[in-house]
């Protein structure tokens, strides 16, 4: 335990969290940082359910803490302005972000901090988020923890602790937030004061993509971003497919906005085979990418295994239909490790519908911000 720690503030945006405050709650109170160097800041957007209730009996049974603030907005529009209301008032040397459906783990805050004080180059920290499955019977948790949903290691397949690789060319697909793009999710992420001054000390508050013009803006001011896989936090994720269908439209959503904002005057064409990305930069007066992969391929073959029914032409219906099934399988096929295999088709489904409304966010936000964004799969 770090006893002499320096002054820490936790953010959390929160609303309607009922669900899950209770767990995430109870693990503040396990972290061994000592509690008179901490400051929970909560920035609640108008919750209608017992979320402000139970946050007023945490402040009041918990006095040890240095402070529990809970910011009150209404109309608030996104997490951003919600996380930007907690950073005007927020006095801590560092600022740790979270969820309120998150539980962090009891050394979260010491393993956060521990790496700017060996690099002071270092503006920006981001731990693992694994899953912590609330309901075994639950589909959508359990296909959401197999798919290694939000993890960083998962996302950018990266294992070990170490510096994240710089932007170089601030491509398209550098600044999207997509698999290859450097960033952390303000599930868990950690800044250091001067940092946060040197960048506006806030996010900008679009509805979307905030942690990822979060950190191309530290980086832009000439910082490190720097992964640290046991500064650990355990997401429990939506609770159904509605719920997550929502939340992956709003990733694609944003993501032209990061394009447009970020990127350099660049079109790509980006192929994504047998788990490798291939990016074709073409300068450009229109910003964007379009990615082809195994669901984009399927459709567009299944649609020449229809035309060639149709004009009665046996080798292209053939041949259509073999690539079809192929690119299917690459698609679904991983799907059978997901146990028990008797639901295999509800897994398909459950990826298929998220993996479009992803794609139909990125198509509308294409239209809404004027840049172009038609990704593969999450």
């Amino acid at each position: 335990m770090m006893k002499n720690g320096p002054l820490v503030t936790i953010i959390i945006p929160i609303k309607n969290s009922e669900r899950t405050l209770k767990p995430h709650l109870e693990s503040l109170l396990k972290l061994n940082y000592p509690k008179d160097k901490i400051e929970i800041i909560y920035s609640d957007g108008g919750s209608k359910d017992k979320t402000i209730e139970m946050l007023e009996e945490f402040k009041k049974n918990n006095p040890s803490i240095k402070k529990v603030e809970i910011i009150k907005l209404q109309n608030c529009k996104s997490p951003g302005e919600a996380r930007n209301k907690a950073l005007e008032i927020a006095k801590g040397d560092f600022v740790l972000f979270t969820d309120a459906d998150c539980v962090v783990k009891e050394d979260w805050i010491e393993k956060s901090i521990e790496p700017f004080f060996k690099d002071e180059t270092i503006g920006c920290v981001g731990g693992e988020i694994l899953t912590l499955t609330t309901d075994n019977g639950n589909d959508v948790e359990r296909y959401l923890e197999f798919i290694r949903f939000l993890s960083v290691a998962g996302r950018c397949n990266m294992y070990t602790e170490g510096y994240f690789p710089p932007i170089k060319n601030y491509y398209p697909h550098e600044v999207n937030g997509n698999i290859h793009s450097s960033f952390f999710a303000t599930a868990n992420l950690t800044v250091k004061r001067e940092v946060l001054n040197k960048i506006g000390n806030k996010f900008w508050d679009e509805i979307t993509g905030e942690d990822v013009d979060f950190c191309i803006r530290i980086h832009k001011a000439g910082y490190k971003l720097y992964y640290k896989p046991d500064a650990i936090v355990y997401h429990i994720h939506r609770a159904n497919l509605q719920q997550f269908r929502k939340q992956v439209y709003g990733y694609g959503y944003g993501h032209p906005l990061l394009i447009k904002k970020h990127a350099k005057n660049v079109f790509e064409i980006a192929i994504r085979l047998f788990g490798k990305s291939f990016y074709i930069p073409i300068p450009s007066f229109i910003k964007g990418n379009i990615h082809f992969g195994n669901f984009h391929f399927m459709h567009i073959f299944l649609i020449l295994t229809i035309i060639g029914l149709l004009i009665k032409n046996t080798s292209l219906t053939i041949i259509s239909a073999v690539l079809t099934l192929l690119f299917a399988w690459g698609y679904f096929g991983h799907l059978l490790k997901l146990k028990p295999t008797s639901k295999f088709f509800k897994w398909c489904k459950i990826k298929y519908l998220s993996n479009l409304s992803f794609i139909i966010g990125g198509i509308k936000g294409s239209f809404v911000f004027k840049a172009i964004d038609i990704e593969d799969s999450f």
